[in-house]
């Protein structure tokens, strides 16, 4: 997310709905404004997002309240939770949020951000966390598909200071993603999707994929793909597309290239949740949970991985 360059929407200490106090801005990205409240009669820290006009005007937004009113009822210690989803008019202008929980950490892109390449106990103990939230999500009913797994989206909660806890985050504008070719600098987000993806077919196997090159990343610290972005424009969505495709022509190189301390069990289980194909994917998170569990056991993470400067505070 980016700083506002003008006035944001709501200011601090402003109050929304005669029940959120705002305490602070966060920050903005192509959906709208990101604020941390405060609710006056539960008096927990909230987070609240606030559309923008030019994602409203390209968006079924009826829709995506409808899909938040069914996140609210998914309750899972790895995903984020929602609150509410409604409207509040200023000055004569309606605008449409939803709050979530606030959560004391950071983003994985964040500790990618200083660690680049995560030792195997701890990225294996993350996306454990992550699949079992999204375990929870396709086993709803209706089934609940993300659509948009990336670092950005998974938000790492600390335990005892050092136990970094991973949570899978908005879910709340996961359903209308395939309308992102509408929005500028959406693109990015294209490197984690599935090959159907592309063709508008969005499933729980599309979401094994995205989880798959997630766990790919923190592991080496690269893509699966080599990508050539010094020919292609990032906020140009169709050439992002183009360039993706086509790199993906090829098979995805071993993650034990990038990464020797990979073996040949968790190699095997990182390869297949990549493959091409969708029918010789894991179909569901919990297929590819089950075998990242069996391939790798997970080890006590002691703090020698951590220390105090790793630990932030972010939504």
């Amino acid at each position: 997310m980016t700083k506002p360059k003008k006035n944001t929407i709501l200011s601090r200490g402003e109050v929304i709905k005669d029940t959120y106090e705002v305490s602070s801005f966060i920050g903005q990205g192509a959906f709208g404004e990101v604020y941390r409240v405060k609710h006056r009669f539960f008096n927990k820290l909230q987070v609240m997002k606030v559309f923008k006009d030019d994602y409203i005007e390209k968006t079924n937004i009826d829709e995506v309240m409808d899909e938040a009113n069914i996140l609210s009822m998914l309750n899972h210690q790895n995903v984020v939770k929602v609150w509410d989803c409604n409207t509040f008019k200023k000055q004569k202008k309606d605008y449409y949020y939803i709050t979530m929980s606030f959560v004391m950490g950071e983003s994985l892109t964040q500790l990618l951000n200083r660690k680049i390449q995560l030792d195997i106990p701890v990225a294996t103990s993350i996306m454990v966390d992550v699949l079992q939230g999204l375990t929870a999500a396709h086993k709803n009913k209706p089934i609940i598909v993300h659509r948009d797994i990336n670092p950005d989206n998974i938000l790492l909660s600390w335990e005892d200071n050092f136990k970094p806890v991973g949570i899978l985050g908005d879910f709340g504008i996961a359903k209308l993603l395939d309308q992102l070719t509408q929005l500028p600098g959406a693109g990015g987000r294209y490197l984690f999707f599935a090959p159907e993806c592309f063709m508008g077919i969005y499933l729980p196997v599309s979401d094994v994929f995205s989880a798959g090159v997630v766990l790919y990343k923190i592991l080496t610290g690269v893509h699966p793909w080599e990508y050539d972005f010094g020919n292609y424009v990032l906020d140009d969505n169709e050439e992002m597309t183009k360039m993706i495709n086509s790199a993906r022509k090829e098979l995805p190189k071993k993650p034990s290239i990038f990464n020797e301390q990979i073996d040949k069990n968790l190699e095997k289980v990182i390869m297949k949740s990549l493959e091409k194909n969708m029918e010789n994917r894991y179909r569901t998170a919990a297929s590819f949970l089950k075998a990242l569990k069996n391939a790798f056991k997970s080890e006590d993470i002691t703090n020698s991985y951590w220390t105090g400067q790793d630990l932030h505070s972010v939504y």
